[in-house]
């Protein structure tokens, strides 16, 4: 008896074994791109389409003002721009801009004699930044940093009119903050907002030295595409 049971585990055994091995020998079947699952997957990933890389531009306009010991003196005026940027990877760009701004000198503080029309201060800008994304989607929310130079010319009889006001050129550092949504490869929607530190205030009256609270800030909107 205790042969015969060992006799019929072997064959058990052996038997099992054989099974396995047919089991393993199952040819590799495709995967059914029309399944259920297969379908969720490719609507997800239409939801949710990547944000294009390479080379962009946009051009844009908006409203900058002056904070600090300015922001009495200087009225918010009129701020435009145009930037180049490449994008080597979805989450980080690098960007060149010119950005210009045309601001009036507050009449309310006595400063002005002269009441012709037209800016009192126009502002050109040139400026580079490190651009960090924060998704990688179409809609992006992104921060940015870098560094820019300012060349301020007075008008409307500077020497005179404005009592102190006079042209200068200094660096500034600009921070910000934006969102960007890519329509397509024609068509990127911009909403930034920055705020430059200052190195210092020479086009203004007495030369001042500015602190983390004087500086200039800016709100633009902006229009371009990916190539």
């Amino acid at each position: 008896m205790k042969a015969l049971g060992r006799g019929a585990l072997c064959t058990a055994a052996l038997w099992g074994g054989a099974a396995l091995a047919q089991m393993d020998d199952r040819p590799y079947e495709e995967p059914d791109l029309r399944s259920p699952e297969a379908v969720a997957v490719r609507d997800r990933d239409r939801e949710q389409p990547r944000a294009d890389t390479g080379i962009y531009a946009q051009l844009g306009g908006g409203l900058e003002g002056y904070t600090g010991q300015l922001a009495p003196e200087v009225t918010p005026g009129f701020s435009y721009g145009v930037a180049v940027g490449y994008r080597p990877h979805p989450f980080v760009a690098l960007e060149l801009g010119y950005s210009g701004g045309l601001s009036d000198i507050d009449d309310r503080v006595g400063l002005l004699e002269d009441t012709r029309g037209g800016p009192d201060i126009v502002r050109n800008a040139g400026q580079a930044v490190v651009v960090g994304n924060l998704t990688d989607t179409r809609l992006q929310p992104y921060v940015l940093a870098g560094i820019g130079v300012d060349r301020y010319n007075v008008r409307n009889d500077a020497r005179g009119a404005l009592r102190g006001f006079s042209d200068d050129t200094s660096g500034y550092v600009p921070a910000g903050v934006g969102l960007r949504y890519q329509v397509g490869q024609l068509i990127t929607a911009d909403a930034r907002v920055n705020y430059n530190f200052l190195f210092d205030q020479d086009f203004a009256p007495g030369g001042r030295e500015p602190g983390a609270l004087d500086g200039r800030y800016a709100a633009v909107l902006s229009l371009g595409g990916t190539y």
